[in-house]
């Protein structure tokens, strides 16, 4: 059955447009063109990324624990969607009593990507002859056999999954969380994640969580999109948050239709600047040069700053007196380089850390 689908990036009811949110103020929110052009379309499908709740304490994370009111529901529900992705690194920000007030406040819509448990997160999306596949990198939240959460990426499970969709005959999308933030190219290993996911047979796979307007690329048959943008999360400022992509999919011959999208005040409408599907386009053929994607991501190393997380409390004053490579040394280095590269310190260090720190 030939299906027109319609994904969306990011979208997260804030202070900032709660009001039209729960009023259900669609047109407010995304304008005329926006909504002709979602409507019609056979399916539509958005990544949640907050939590519905109005009560629930915040777990204990890295970033911010976001929230809605649940009467901002009534905004979600007005624009019709077939399924919502709730694989984000958010879902669980108010532990089980928000992921359980989120899913009751879409009752009636089908929610993939978190769960009660691990077997409910895997559950994929169906709408007709397609398959939507969502899971996210391990950033708090993640489900368990018997606790609830999100579906986490896992080379163990997550291209398994996929392959067992294909072979049922389905055309296949994956959702997949994960990337860095405001950066528009892949990492070499993100590059690698999502090239696996189409030699298993899906025909599409869309990064998302990043909030920023990335790149593309054709490959073995498929599609890979390296950054969609918001669909509308006008918590904060800037060009990367303020811009996305309406990604449109033909399943009979797989035809992208790319959309620009442009927050303007507390909603988002379609853009008429040029400059967002060129810069697209332009850093979709930058990526094909050979070594590109990985100097591009060196050079994003150099900047990187994580002396905040490797110093705990006093992070901060180590990073804003520059003391970092002072206190640092390689040979420390070196330990804290294994602890992330090797499995089995890896592993061991995580429980440690969420043992000793997290549980209360």
């Amino acid at each position: 059955m030939r299906m027109k689908i319609w994904l969306g990036g990011d979208i997260a009811p804030t202070a900032e447009n709660e009001a039209l949110f729960a009023a259900g103020d669609v047109e407010a929110l995304f304008g005329e063109a926006f909504l002709a052009r979602w409507r019609e379309a056979d399916a539509r499908v958005f990544n949640l990324e907050t939590v519905l709740t109005d009560g629930g304490a915040p777990i204990a994370k890295v970033g911010p624990n976001l929230r809605a009111p649940t009467q901002c529901a009534a905004g979600l529900r007005a624009l019709a969607p077939s399924a919502v992705c709730l694989a984000n690194n958010h879902a669980m920000d108010f532990g089980e009593k928000g992921l359980a007030d989120t899913r009751k406040a879409l009752a009636g819509i089908p929610s993939f990507g978190a769960g009660a448990n691990l077997a409910q997160a895997r559950e994929s999306a169906i709408l007709g002859d397609v398959a939507i596949y969502a899971c996210a990198e391990r950033e708090f939240g993640v489900a368990g056999e018997r606790s609830p959460g999100t579906n986490p990426y896992d080379p163990l499970e997550s291209f398994d999954a996929v392959a067992a969709l294909r072979a049922q005959g389905r055309r296949v999308i994956v959702l997949y969380h994960g990337g860095l933030e405001k950066y528009r190219y892949p990492s070499p290993h993100l590059r690698r994640v999502c090239r696996k996911f189409v030699e298993k047979g899906a025909d599409l796979v869309v990064c998302q969580h990043s909030h920023s307007v990335g790149c593309m690329e054709a490959f073995g048959g498929g599609n890979i999109v390296y950054g969609q943008g918001n669909l509308l999360f006008a918590r904060y400022g800037g060009e990367h948050w303020n811009t996305g992509l309406l990604i449109g999919l033909d399943t009979g011959d797989m035809r992208l239709t790319l959309v620009p999208l442009e927050r303007q005040g507390s909603g988002v409408r379609v853009s008429q600047r040029a400059e967002i599907l060129a810069g697209f386009y332009a850093r979709s053929q930058e990526i094909l040069r050979e070594g590109f994607v990985e100097e591009a991501f060196l050079q994003r190393a150099r900047q990187a700053n994580y002396e905040k997380k490797l110093y705990g409390r006093l992070g901060r004053y180590v990073h804003k007196l520059g003391l970092g490579e002072r206190l640092m040394g390689a040979k420390p280095a070196a330990g804290v380089l294994n602890l992330l590269e090797c499995d089995a310190h890896r592993e061991l260090a995580a429980e440690m850390l969420r043992q000793k720190y997290l549980q209360s």
